[in-house]
């Protein structure tokens, strides 16, 4: 009776052993399905902040588009203009502030990790491009960068991106 109990424990402890390491098996492959779901939400997380800011864009472009006034102060921007009249400076310092808005979003993604910096440069291409290469885009810019922390940093990182050969 002593050697069936011997052998009853034996077989219990062998099936034990096979529980503990089913077990971890099914841990290990839990924890993997988390981390690659965790890796999932992550990208969506990445995407859905970059389609944001790109719709973002879009909606300032076809704004620019859409509003005569608003158009010929950009396109006399663009050519070097600077504004003398009121209507005009104030016209061009209200999108200054809308796409340093935008900016300072993407700066602001960037930041948290929830944006790359190839991404943060093509958010930014409107603000550098338009904005920062114009005296009239520059003298509206001075609230937008004393209530923005971080913008300022973002800009001397994207800088070299666009700079004019």
């Amino acid at each position: 009776m002593k050697e069936k109990l011997q052998e009853f424990a034996l077989v219990a402890e062998i099936i034990s052993a096979l529980a503990v390491v089913a077990g971890l098996i099914f841990v290990g492959l839990e924890i993997r399905q988390s981390t690659e779901q965790a890796e999932l939400n992550t990208r969506a997380i990445e995407t859905a902040a970059y389609q944001e800011l790109i719709a973002q864009v879009l909606q300032i472009s076809t704004t620019v588009a859409t509003d005569e006034a608003l158009f010929d102060v950009f396109l006399r921007n663009q050519e070097g203009e600077v504004f003398t009249e009121q209507a005009d400076i104030a016209r061009f310092d209200l999108y200054t502030i809308t796409v340093a808005r935008h900016a300072d979003m993407a700066c602001f993604q960037f930041q948290q990790g929830t944006l790359s910096e190839e991404r943060l440069v093509s958010a930014m291409a409107i603000f550098m491009n338009v904005v920062m290469r114009s005296e009239n885009g520059r003298r509206g810019l001075t609230n937008v960068m004393n209530s923005s922390p971080g913008l300022a940093e973002c800009i001397d990182q994207v800088s070299p991106y666009f700079e004019r050969e």
